[in-house]
C-alpha cells in the first residue's frame, strides 16, 4: 500500500512540469519564428532603432544650426573691436558682436556639429551592444534550460531505478524519499530556467523592436574564441582620438579658451565677468585631462576584464572534467554499496554548478569581448541598455 501511494505521489508531482513544458511548446504554435544571427539581428535593430532616428533627427537640427551660425558669421561688419565701442551699442552688446565677428559661434555651432555626427555614431554602437548582449542573454538562458532539463531526465530516470529497487526491497524508504526531493529540486529549476527564458526571449525581442510575444531561433551557438592579439597603447591611443567623452571635451575646453582670450581683451582681470571665463576655461581644461585619464583607465580595464573571463573559461572546464569523474564514481560506488545516495546527489550537484558556472563565464567572457571592442571606438552611451 505504502509502495502504491510513493508511485502515485511521484506521478502527480510530475504533471506540473510536463504541462509547464507543453505550454512552452505550444507558445507561439501557427507562428513561425524570425530567424537571427548574430549580425542579422544587428542589422534589423539598426534599421529600426527608435535612438538612431532620434540622432538622426539631432545631427539634421546640428547642420541647420552651423548654417544659421555661418550666415551669422558671414554677414558680420567687420570692424574692429575699438570701432565698435565708438559706435554707441553698448558695452554687452559690442562685446557680442566681437564674439560673432571673430567666429566664436561659428566654432560653437561646428562643435555642436561634430558631436551630433558623433552621438549618432554612439547610438549606433549602443544599439549594437546592446543586440549583441541581448542574443548572448537568450543563448544563455536556452543552454541553461537543456543543462536543467538534463538534470530533471537524470532525476526521473533515478526516481523509476528507486521504485524499482524499493519493490525489490533493495533500498529503503528513504532512499526513495532522497530521490523524490531530488526530483522536486529539479523540476523548480527546470521551470525557473524556463521562466528566464523566456523574459531573455522578450528583452531580445524589445532590443529588436520586436513585440514582446514574437517566436525568435538564433542560429549562432554560445561558443568563444580565443581573445585576439593585443597591442594595448595601439587601443589606448586610438581610444584618446575616437571617444565622444574626449571629443566632447576637448571642443569645449577650445571653447572656453577662445571665450577667454575674447573676454580678456574687454574685460579687465578684476571683474567677475573676466573672472568667470578665466575660471571656466581653467575648469574645462581639467575635464579633459581627467576626461583623457577615464578612458584610458577605461580601455585597460575593458582589456583585463576580457582576459580574466576568457582564463576562467580553461579553469572552469577542466572542473567539469574533474567533477564529471567524481559523479562517475559516485555512482559507481553508490552500485557497489560503497557509498549513499546523498553521496550521489552531492556529486551531481557539484557536477550542475560547475557546467552552469562554466557556461555563464563563456557567456561573459563574449560580454567583455564586445565591451573592449567597444572601449577603443567612439564608445557607448545611454541607448541599447548600457
Amino acid at each position: 500500500m505504502k509502495r502504491i501511494s510513493l508511485l502515485v505521489l511521484v506521478g502527480l508531482l510530475v504533471v506540473p512540469v510536463m504541462l509547464m513544458a507543453g505550454a512552452a511548446a505550444d507558445q507561439g504554435q501557427g507562428e513561425e519564428a524570425m530567424i537571427f544571427t548574430l549580425q542579422q539581428a544587428v542589422d534589423y535593430a539598426l534599421e529600426n532603432s527608435s535612438e538612431i532616428k532620434l540622432a538622426d533627427t539631432a545631427l539634421e537640427k546640428a547642420k541647420v544650426s552651423l548654417k544659421e551660425a555661418k550666415s551669422a558669421y558671414n554677414s558680420a561688419d567687420k570692424m574692429s573691436s575699438a570701432e565698435r565701442r565708438v559706435m554707441g551699442l553698448s558695452f554687452e552688446a559690442a562685446f557680442e558682436n566681437d564674439k560673432l565677428n571673430e567666429g566664436y559661434y561659428k566654432k560653437m555651432a561646428e562643435m555642436g556639429l561634430t558631436l551630433a555626427e558623433k552621438g549618432r555614431e554612439q547610438a549606433a554602437e549602443g544599439v549594437k551592444m546592446g543586440v549583441q548582449s541581448a542574443y548572448f542573454d537568450l543563448l544563455f538562458a536556452r543552454e541553461k534550460v537543456e543543462i536543467q532539463k538534463s538534470v530533471l531526465d537524470s532525476a526521473r530516470r533515478d526516481m523509476d531505478v528507486a521504485n524499482r529497487k524499493y519493490e525489490l526491497g533493495m533500498v529503503s524508504q528513504m532512499d526513495v524519499l532522497s530521490y523524490q526531493a531530488s526530483l522536486e529540486t529539479a523540476k523548480l529549476n527546470y521551470a525557473a530556467a524556463l521562466r528566464d527564458e523566456e523574459y531573455k526571449r522578450m528583452s531580445f525581442n524589445k532590443i529588436l523592436g520586436l513585440p514582446l510575444g514574437t517566436a525568435v531561433e538564433l542560429t549562432d551557438a554560445l561558443s568563444h574564441q580565443q581573445p585576439p592579439e593585443v597591442d594595448i597603447e595601439e587601443k589606448v591611443a586610438l581610444a584618446l582620438e575616437k571617444r565622444y567623452e574626449i571629443i566632447a571635451a576637448k571642443g569645449q575646453s577650445d571653447l572656453d579658451k577662445m571665450n577667454f582670450e575674447l573676454t580678456a581683451s574687454w574685460y579687465p582681470d578684476n571683474t567677475y565677468v573676466h573672472q568667470q571665463a578665466k575660471y571656466q576655461a581653467e575648469s574645462s581644461a581639467y575635464k579633459l585631462v581627467s576626461a583623457q585619464q577615464d578612458v584610458e583607465l577605461s580601455v585597460r580595464k575593458a582589456y583585463m576584464d576580457m582576459m580574466s573571463a576568457y582564463d576562467s573559461i580553461a579553469v572552469l572546464g577542466k572542473n567539469v572534467e574533474t567533477l564529471q569523474k567524481a559523479y562517475d564514481i559516485a555512482k559507481l560506488r553508490y552500485d557497489t554499496g560503497m557509498a549513499t545516495h546523498q553521496d550521489v546527489i552531492n556529486a551531481l550537484n557539484s557536477l550542475n554548478d560547475v557546467k552552469l558556472q562554466h557556461l555563464k563565464a563563456i557567456h561573459g567572457y563574449n560580454l567583455a569581448r564586445i565591451q573592449f571592442e567597444a572601449s577603443y571606438g567612439v564608445g557607448i552611451g545611454s541607448v541599447g541598455g548600457f
